[in-house]
């Protein structure tokens, strides 16, 4: 097999997957991406013990994080379909959860080979920019 044909079956588009308008937006872009390089895409959601995982290592239980995970497997697997299920789909679509306290620390974690094109989550704003503050240092320049 040429280096060309072993380059397109492990390329991959990796995408953090938010159920939200932009989340599904880009959800989108990184599956038409995939489409046009002939890559896997690897939708990416993040899953955290209920309380954080400070809480949950005072009183681990495998059950409710088994239980935790299946539900993150069933809302990826939901918005995948209902985003792109009236599209054509990539070569392979290959659905990833990750137990990580962020997006961005899951998609990073997934996206672990230098080929990999990753559409990274957008930071979400912090409080201070959603009420339209500014830091008090940006203020003086």
């Amino acid at each position: 097999m040429s280096e060309t044909a072993t380059a397109a079956v492990t390329a991959r588009v990796v995408v953090g997957v938010r159920d939200s308008a932009k989340g599904r937006a880009q959800l989108r872009r990184a599956a038409a991406e995939a489409r046009r390089k002939g890559a896997v895409l690897v939708p990416v959601l993040a899953w955290s013990p209920a309380g954080g995982e400070p809480l949950y290592r005072t009183r681990p239980c495998p059950e409710l994080a088994h239980a935790w995970e299946r539900r993150a497997c069933a809302k990826l697997d939901a918005v995948v379909s209902e985003t792109l299920g009236s599209e054509q789909l990539p070569t392979a679509v290959r659905p990833v959860t990750v137990r990580a306290a962020s997006l961005a620390d899951a998609v990073t974690a997934t996206a672990t080979a230098p080929t990999d094109q990753v559409f990274a989550p957008a930071a979400r704003p912090t409080l201070r920019a959603r009420l339209g503050r500014r830091h008090p240092r940006a203020l003086a320049h």
